[in-house]
C-alpha cells in the first residue's frame, strides 16, 4: 500500500514537472532593454531642440525636469524628454530628437 501510494505520488510530481517545463519552454522570451536616461540642464540641449520648443505651441514654457535617452541601437537618435510648464497648469512632458524634430511614442 504505501508502495502504491508513493509510486503515485512520485508520477504526479514527474507529471506536473514536465507540464511546467514544457509550458515554460511554449511561452515566448521577451528581452527588455532599459534606455539609459540622463538628467541633464536647459543649456546643454542642442539648439535645435530649443528652436523647436521655441517655435511651437511651447512657447513661453518653462523647462522642468529634462533628461537625455541613449539610443538602445546604432543609428537611432538620441532623444530628449523634456517637461515643460506655464503658470499654474499641470506640467507637460514631450520628447524630442537631437534635430529638434517632436517624437511621439
Amino acid at each position: 500500500m504505501k508502495k502504491t501510494t508513493f509510486l503515485a505520488l512520485a508520477f504526479a510530481l514527474l507529471g506536473t514537472t514536465v507540464a511546467m517545463n514544457a509550458q515554460a519552454q511554449d511561452s515566448p522570451q521577451t528581452q527588455t532593454v532599459l534606455q539609459e536616461k540622463q538628467k541633464v540642464t536647459a543649456e546643454e540641449l542642442p539648439e535645435a531642440v530649443k528652436a523647436a520648443v521655441e517655435n511651437s505651441e511651447y512657447k513661453g514654457f518653462t523647462y522642468g525636469e529634462i533628461y537625455k535617452i541613449a539610443p538602445v541601437k546604432e543609428g537611432e537618435a538620441t532623444i530628449f524628454e523634456l517637461q515643460l510648464k506655464k503658470g499654474e497648469q499641470e506640467p507637460i512632458v514631450v520628447r524630442y530628437d537631437e534635430a529638434g524634430n517632436k517624437v511621439t511614442s
